[in-house]
């Protein structure tokens, strides 16, 4: 009976203390909920303010990126034509391809030879001679997203003036090397820029015999630049002006409606282009002073100038202190009639 008794009053203690337990949480108020900050605590809300406590904690610092944004590269758009090699990028390589055209009537038997002696001082090359049909399906293809330039181009009645436009819109477009079918090639073009110039240079380009204009019958460029859209855009602008100044549109163009084809599409067109967008680039004056008779290649932010003697050898008497003679041209002047090219 000691025994059962000793159980009984143990049994009856924890009744007991578990009522008196149960008892005492029914008087405290059960919190209404729990909300966490960016502090080191937890806190409880009050039930009858509906506005969380301020965190006690300050704000991280953002994380800084200053340094990769500024290195990270920015697309360059022109508002006429996109551009994606610039003057800090000039370490991609010049497209390996030699572009010409064939007049209507084809290739003069007298002009094979030049034509050969390009792939003979550059067997690497990748050569393509358009004709009159091929040359508007380039232009189809390639500029269907500007069909203000591609229409201008169709619409165009003059050979002369269609050819130059075309020679600019390769050089744009694609890039390589652009010469007429009568040049003569003497040097691989692997050594027309100098050593120090290799990684800098856009465009090449060389003086007429004159010493201030450069030549258009031979230029190497790389794709897409924006002295390509410069040149493109000042030529466009020259034969819109042309039409208008004698109220015709450019399909009606005619020789006699130019000024002169040198100054509106020509060498003259390219080499006032060139250095305004130089100048533009620069933010400093460039001008026929910055080319006139130079003696050696002259870089001019990314345009490499070539003296006289690299493309215009014949014409300027063989100077013998101005370089090596790169290319001869031959003035087959196809185009200096009064139809502008070769009739049909």
């Amino acid at each position: 009976m000691g025994r059962f008794h000793y159980l009984l009053g143990i049994l009856l203690l924890f009744v007991s203390s578990f009522l008196w337990f149960a008892s005492s949480l029914r008087r405290e108020p059960v919190p209404s909920g729990i909300s966490l900050t960016y502090g080191p605590c937890v806190c409880a809300t009050d039930p009858a303010n509906d506005t969380a406590p301020e965190p006690d904690t300050k704000p991280l610092p953002p994380p800084d990126v200053t340094t990769e944004i500024e290195t990270l590269p920015l697309p360059t758009q022109s508002s006429y034509l996109p551009t994606t090699n610039t003057h800090e990028n000039a370490q991609s390589p010049f497209p390996l391809k030699l572009w010409q055209k064939a007049g209507s009537k084809g290739i003069a038997p007298d002009r094979w030879n030049d034509i050969q002696s390009w792939l003979k001082q550059n067997p690497f090359l990748r050569h393509e001679i358009l004709t009159e049909g091929s040359a508007d399906q380039y232009v189809r293809e390639n500029f269907a997203d500007f069909p203000e330039i591609r229409d201008l181009y169709l619409s165009l009645p003059v050979p002369i003036l269609k050819a130059d436009l075309l020679r600019q819109l390769i050089l744009y477009n694609d890039g390589g090397i652009w010469s007429d079918l009568d040049v003569t090639c003497h040097h691989p073009i692997d050594i027309w820029i100098p050593e120090e110039y290799r990684n800098r240079t856009n465009v090449v380009v060389g003086l007429e015999f004159d010493g201030s204009q450069f030549a258009s019958w031979t230029v190497m460029t790389k794709p897409r630049t924006s002295h390509g859209v410069a040149v493109v855009k000042y030529v466009v602008e020259k034969l819109q002006a042309s039409a208008a100044e004698h109220n015709r549109t450019t399909a009606e163009l005619n020789m006699t409606m130019i000024s002169d084809v040198v100054d509106v599409t020509g060498p003259q067109a390219m080499t006032v282009a060139l250095l305004q967008n130089l100048e533009r680039e620069m933010g400093m004056p460039v001008g026929r002073a910055n080319i006139s008779n130079i003696m050696q290649p002259t870089l001019l932010h990314d345009v490499l100038v070539l003296p006289n003697a690299a493309f215009a050898s014949l014409q300027a008497g063989h100077p013998e202190d101005r370089g090596p003679y790169l290319v001869e041209h031959h003035y087959a002047g196809s185009w200096k009639n009064t139809q502008g090219g070769e009739g049909p």
